[in-house]
C-alpha cells in the first residue's frame, strides 16, 4: 500500500531532517527533493535531500543524501546525515590543482601522468580523531562552516595526512607491479609539492583484467619519502 505525499508531510520530513542536522551543528539550507512512505511490516518514510551552505569563500555548497524513518517520524536507526566532514574538499584552495599538475606533468619520471585529485582520507579512528578536534577549535573561532569542517586551511589538511593527493598514471603506460610506481616517485622533484600524503594509482584497461596498482609515499620539505624506509629498524 502507498499514499500519496502532501505538502505538510514535505514540511515535516524538513523539520525532521533539519532537527538531525542541527544536533551536529549544520544550520544551513534543507531541500527535500522526494518523499515516499511504504506499508511494509514497519511502515517507513524515504527521503532524498539536499543540504547546501553558502561558505566563507563565496561558494554555495550542496551534499545529498537518502535516508529512511520510521512511520513516526520517530528514528530508523539510518545515518541521516550526509558526509559533511568531507565538505572541505569542495574548497576552491583544494579544487585549484591546475598548477601542481601542471608541474607534475612536465617532470620526466618514466610514466605519463593523466590527472592528479585529493581525496578524504580520515576514515580510520584516530584521523578522524584529529579531524574532529580541528573541526572544534574552528567553532571555538566563530569558523562555522558545515560545523567546522570546512574552514581547515589546505595545508593543516596535507600536514595531518587527512587527504591524500593521488597521481593517476595514464592507462597507456607500461606498469606491472607497484615497484614500477615507486621507481617513478624516486624520480619526482618534490621540492616545489606541499608536504604530506601522496600516491600513485594506475588502472590496467589495456585488457579485461582490470587489474589497480597504487604505491603510497610523503613529501617532507620538498623529499620524497617512503613509507617502509620509515618502518625499518635503525
Amino acid at each position: 500500500s502507498c499514499k500519496i505525499m502532501t505538502s505538510s508531510d514535505y514540511k515535516k520530513a524538513k523539520e525532521v531532517v533539519s532537527s538531525e542536522l542541527a544536533q551536529v551543528g549544520l544550520h544551513g539550507t534543507v531541500t527535500i527533493n522526494k518523499l515516499d512512505w511504504t506499508a511494509l511490516e514497519f511502515p517507513q518514510y524515504h527521503v532524498s535531500y539536499t543540504y547546501s551552505e553558502k561558505t566563507y569563500d563565496d561558494q554555495t555548497v550542496s551534499l545529498e543524501q537518502k535516508t529512511t524513518f520510521a512511520g513516526d517520524w520517530s528514528d530508523s536507526y539510518n545515518d541521516h546525515l550526509p558526509e559533511y566532514k568531507k565538505a572541505f574538499l569542495e574548497k576552491k584552495s583544494i579544487k585549484k590543482l591546475d598548477k601542481i599538475e601542471k608541474q607534475l606533468k612536465k617532470q620526466k619520471i618514466g610514466l605519463p601522468i593523466h590527472f592528479i585529485s585529493f581525496f578524504g582520507d580520515f576514515y580510520k579512528e584516530e584521523k578522524e580523531a584529529r579531524l574532529d578536534a580541528i573541526a572544534t577549535q574552528n567553532l571555538k573561532e566563530g569558523k562555522k562552516d558545515f560545523a567546522g569542517y570546512y574552514q581547515i586551511p589546505f595545508q593543516t589538511l596535507m600536514d595531518q595526512e587527512l587527504v591524500d593527493m593521488t597521481i593517476f598514471v595514464d592507462d597507456s603506460a607500461s606498469v606491472t607491479t607497484d615497484q614500477d610506481l615507486k621507481k617513478a616517485a624516486k624520480k619526482l622533484d618534490a621540492s616545489d609539492l606541499p608536504d604530506g600524503a601522496y600516491s600513485f594509482y594506475y588502472s590496467n584497461h589495456k585488457d579485461d583484467s582490470g587489474d589497480t596498482l597504487n604505491y603510497s609515499f610523503k613529501v617532507k620539505d620538498g623529499k620524497v619519502i617512503f613509507y617502509e624506509d620509515q618502518n625499518k629498524v635503525e
